[in-house]
């Protein structure tokens, strides 16, 4: 089981996008191709930065292979620790409000989860202490 952020937008087409909590192999991975996909162009900008940067530094430093395989990987560590928590302060930005932190098996189970638990709370709300809707 996995931790899911839950993220619901307030237009009146309602959009949910469950996040998972923690490391993405993806973005570790294919940092720039995700960050592209995912429409986070700030983001992959500082990435293509970040490389350039490592880049020349270590051109200057006259690192050799294990040196800059090991810079590489390091970054690429930080992107894929980090770029969960880029996308959740895009969503945040773009209007979406977090609405669950939920354990979920996978995406689409999270997606059902929030259903179910947004379906009893707008319930609940129709109830008054006497335990009706009058």
């Amino acid at each position: 089981m996995r931790i899911y952020t839950v993220y619901e937008s307030s237009d009146l087409m309602s959009t949910v996008i469950p996040i998972k909590e923690g490391f993405n192999w993806i973005a570790f991975t294919f940092s720039l191709l995700w960050a592209i996909y995912n429409r986070l162009w700030v983001w992959a900008v500082f990435i293509v930065a970040a490389n350039v940067c490592l880049v020349w530094f270590l051109y200057l430093s006259r690192g050799d292979l294990a040196v800059q395989m090991t810079a590489f990987i390091g970054l690429a560590l930080i992107i894929g620790w980090m770029s969960n928590d880029v996308k959740r302060k895009n969503l945040t930005k773009r209007g979406f409000k977090e609405t669950a932190i939920l354990l979920a098996d996978g995406k689409k189970t999270a997606v059902a989860r929030h259903a179910i638990i947004a379906t009893d709370r707008n319930v609940n709300k129709l109830q008054n202490r006497a335990g009706g809707p009058w």
